[in-house]
């Protein structure tokens, strides 16, 4: 078992996979078995699609952790995405070269340092109006 924290397993996992799309850590850090409740195909492959799709529509992007609560085996996580759209369309939006910023929500569950499953939220209508040319 890890001697870190499942907010420490969060926060790296955040930082070193999702901001710097360094899958190599994901053995480490998720459960053979993981679950995600957000992506398609709802597994591992989910969410390295949903990265691949993420890192082509907005290269580049950033998410801040604003906040973490660490209660038991769940971590939740308030964040903050940043990017720009200079990528593929997003839900038939071609690339606008407009910035975005929005919030969201993830809550992971963690068993013996590894993620077992994710649950998260974005604000899609904030994205779609930032950048659409309305």
């Amino acid at each position: 078992m890890s001697t870190n924290t499942n907010k420490d397993v969060i926060t790296r996992f955040m930082a070193e996979v999702w901001n710097r799309n360094n899958l190599d850590v994901l053995d480490e850090l998720l459960d053979p078995e993981y679950f995600d409740y957000t992506y398609e195909p709802r597994n591992r492959e989910g969410l390295e699609n949903a990265l691949a799709f993420m890192n082509a529509a907005y290269p580049g992007h950033e998410t801040s952790i604003e906040e973490v609560v660490e209660e038991g085996d769940m971590v939740a996580v308030c964040q903050t995405l940043r990017g720009t759209h200079s990528g593929i369309a997003v839900h038939g939006i071609p690339a606008s070269g407009k910035s975005i910023e929005i919030g969201g929500y993830r809550f992971f569950k963690i068993v013996d340092g590894k993620i077992v499953s994710h649950r998260g939220l974005i604000d899609l209508p904030s994205m779609l109006q930032q950048i659409s040319s309305h």
